[in-house]
């Protein structure tokens, strides 16, 4: 729950989203497990398995949220998007669709409304292709899965380097 870089300590959560059984849909939740592996005690890590609307449920009381799930917008495979929605709503084209039935927009832009978003809310995109039931994860989404893992250590860092922490505002 707690990430801490040379004393400073901040409250992170880190959210995969996606679906076990259908191939590259189980991309953020491949980077929770992932992460889950290398460093269990610093993070409350989650997974989310088809509920996005679970989501804000687990938002209050963190200084940051990093939120990862599998994109399909036409870019080539294993395209990773990097996005800031601490204070502005995510870019959603009407045509957006999600599996998991709400949009990870829609459900970030409820908490806001509800004043239950972090200081800090990050979401990364993992572009998928194979989305059938039973499908395997792509390899280049498995590669993407990894240098995601690494680049939210990187934000994790960068957090706390900043000085939000858990003494700043509640």
């Amino acid at each position: 729950m707690i990430y801490g870089i040379r004393g400073v300590h901040v409250k992170a959560l880190v959210v995969g989203m996606g679906n076990d059984l259908r191939g590259d849909d189980v991309a953020g939740l491949a980077v929770a497990r992932l992460m889950k592996r290398e460093q269990p005690a610093s993070l409350t890590i989650l997974e989310l398995n088809d509920d996005v609307t679970a989501l804000i449920d687990h938002l209050p009381g963190f200084d940051i949220a990093i939120i990862i799930d599998a994109t399909q917008s036409g870019s080539p495979l294993g395209t990773i998007r990097r996005f800031d929605a601490s204070t502005i709503p995510l870019p959603e084209k009407p045509s957006t669709r999600s599996t998991h039935g709400m949009t990870v927009s829609s459900v970030l832009e409820l908490a806001r409304i509800q004043q239950q978003l972090p200081k800090k809310v990050l979401i990364y995109g993992i572009e998928g292709k194979q989305y059938t039931h039973g499908s395997l994860l792509t390899r280049e989404v498995e590669r993407a899965v990894r240098i995601v893992a690494q680049m939210i250590y990187a934000d994790l860092g960068a957090v706390a380097r900043s000085g939000v922490s858990e003494k700043s505002e509640s």
